[in-house]
């Protein structure tokens, strides 16, 4: 509220402050227009920029080295062996290349980095930092181009010193390959090709690496065998292609150790079974009032305040996070004592406020009310199934997005994994709850009911599916599930229809809406099944922190 009146003191002293404020701003402009964007680029960035030159003189010298020192043992009798090799995979233009890099380097530093630090705009850091990855990417890539011919040399050399030795590490690196595979195969793929016959063709495809990589290696042996023949036999060796062999075994072994523990993982994954179940869900609403109150008549400003929180529903928090909506109430002095009126009606009893709660006394006979803050949260309750056991989780805590994006899911699974289905091919679009498991022989089997028509029956403890709405139990027919499983299966949420047209599964779905376990929850007693709008989610997002500017003396 505004007061009628101040005193001359109380004027000047605002109309000094407001001096000081609009000269604080001013300055800050002009420092903006004169410096840009605050301080410029983050001092390490710059620092690391200007540094990329010096780097590539230095990295061009490094390279003129290995070149020297390349040039000197191609000289040597060392190297006399080794020199067709040299000249058949052109070593020396390797040299060539790196400085070539290094050239491209310095233009990419000056056409698209230096021009970036001259602007020193905080906001290009991004841009500097990506400009910074790529320079140093190609002179790391330039160092390895230089090194090439002297580690390639100092590799086949070694091959021609210990040939017997990388021979026979060769032979046991591929002796491992073939003993992963083969134990793979007698023992995780062999049972799960046998436990489920119907995806076999998945199961193979993720085999299929592995036992290419044994094909592989038993390749390379063969040219390791040839090459050691001509060794010891002192006839031209290709050592090269010995040296090439033996390090794809090692890189096979190494890919080989890595796929068995993949797939070994993989083929675990099929042995599991769980579903996840929306069984009830709710929004919370929660708004800080504040209380600021002064005496009306004091030439003395010495506010008050007091603050109240309260939960509330979603009208009232709708309406209490609007836009147009400063101060929600106040109290106002008058000739006859002080008034109280409210800013938005009768919803201010809903609050459950007293106005004068925690008065500070002093002579005060003025405030305003306003939403100091205001905080949304969401919550799901679910009924989690696993290998037929079932438990239901406490409320737990999700984000409003997804709060928006299951709200028409209420009684379906949301997620569900059956036997025989990888991790990666699990359902995520919302089904009827179990609809995932119809038609697997791990769960139960069609039958046909006295008008001939097929419906799913479920063996032991995974009837507890065709009970989970009503305590008569209700069956899958083959003709909604097929639907079900060739339109909608991984690809969109399955609602299901009614005879007469109407949904059948989810939020407004005939199925929860008549079913005493849903009209019991708290989505029902809330209001849920009236109105799945989200609208008020967000609302207050503009209100943290502040009051009225109307307010105070």
């Amino acid at each position: 509220m505004i007061p009628q009146k101040k005193s001359f003191l109380a004027r000047s002293i605002l109309a000094r402050t407001d001096g000081w404020v609009i000269l604080g701003v001013a300055a800050l402009i002009l420092a903006f227009m004169f410096n840009g964007c605050g301080e410029g680029l983050p001092k390490n960035l710059k620092k690391e920029a200007k540094a990329i030159p010096d780097i590539i003189k230095t990295t061009q010298s490094q390279v003129d080295d290995l070149e020297n020192k390349y040039q000197s043992l191609a000289k040597s009798a060392p190297f006399k062996p080794i020199a067709p090799f040299a000249t058949k995979e052109n070593w020396t233009q390797k040299f060539i290349q790196a400085t070539n890099e290094l050239k491209r380097t310095k233009d990419l530093y000056d056409t698209d980095l230096k021009p970036l630090i001259k602007k020193n705009k905080p906001e290009l850091a991004p841009q500097v930092k990506q400009q910074l990855q790529r320079i140093q990417k190609l002179i790391n890539g330039a160092k390895d181009i230089a090194r090439y011919p002297l580690t390639r040399f100092t590799k086949i050399k070694e091959t021609i010193n210990t040939a017997g030795q990388v021979k026979a590490q060769s032979q046991k690196n591929t002796d491992q390959i073939t003993q992963i595979a083969a134990a793979l195969q007698a023992g995780a793929l062999a049972k799960a090709l046998t436990d489920f016959p119907d995806i076999t063709d998945k199961i193979n495809a993720r085999f299929a690496p592995l036992s290419k990589l044994e094909q592989q290696s038993q390749d390379h042996l063969k040219t390791i065998a040839i090459e050691f023949t001509h060794h010891t036999s002192g006839s031209q060796a290709d050592y090269a292609a010995f040296t090439d062999s033996s390090q794809a075994i090692m890189a096979d072994l190494t890919q080989a150790t890595i796929i068995k523990t993949t797939l070994t993982k993989e083929l675990g994954q099929l042995y599991s079974s769980y579903t996840k179940i929306l069984k009830d869900m709710k929004e919370e609403y929660v708004v800080t009032i504040k209380r600021e109150s002064w005496n009306e008549n004091s030439d003395y400003y010495d506010p008050r305040f007091a603050t109240f929180q309260r939960q509330v529903n979603a009208d009232l928090y709708e309406a209490l996070t609007a836009d147009n909506i400063d101060a929600i109430a106040a109290i106002k002095s008058g000739f006859r004592g002080s008034n109280f009126s409210s800013n938005i009606g009768n919803m201010w009893k809903e609050l459950k406020i007293n106005p004068t709660e925690n008065w500070p006394g002093r002579g005060h006979n003025a405030a305003s009310f306003w939403v100091e803050d205001s905080k949304e949260a969401y919550f799901h309750k679910y009924l989690l199934e696993e290998k037929g056991e079932t438990k239901e989780t406490n409320w737990e805590p999700v984000e409003a997005s997804f709060f928006d994006a299951n709200l028409e899911f209420l009684g379906m699974a949301i997620l569900a994994k059956p036997y025989g289905v990888f991790e990666k091919d699990r359902i995520i679009q919302a089904t009827p709850p179990g609809m995932a498991y119809v038609g697997n022989a791990k769960y139960g089997e069609w039958k046909k009911d006295s008008s001939g028509s097929s419906f799913w029956s479920w063996y032991g403890k995974y009837a507890m599916f065709s009970m989970l709405f009503n305590s008569r139990p209700s069956y899958y027919g083959y003709n909604s599930w097929n639907g079900w499983n060739n339109n909608y299966r991984n690809n969109r949420p399955y609602y299901g229809k009614t005879q007469s047209g109407f949904q059948k599964y989810g939020t407004s779905g005939t199925t929860v809406k008549k079913s005493p376990k849903f009209q019991s929850s708290t989505f029902a007693k809330s209001g849920g099944f009236k109105s799945q709008t989200a609208s008020v989610r967000g609302a207050g997002a503009n209100l943290r922190g502040g009051g009225p500017k109307s307010k105070g003396k």
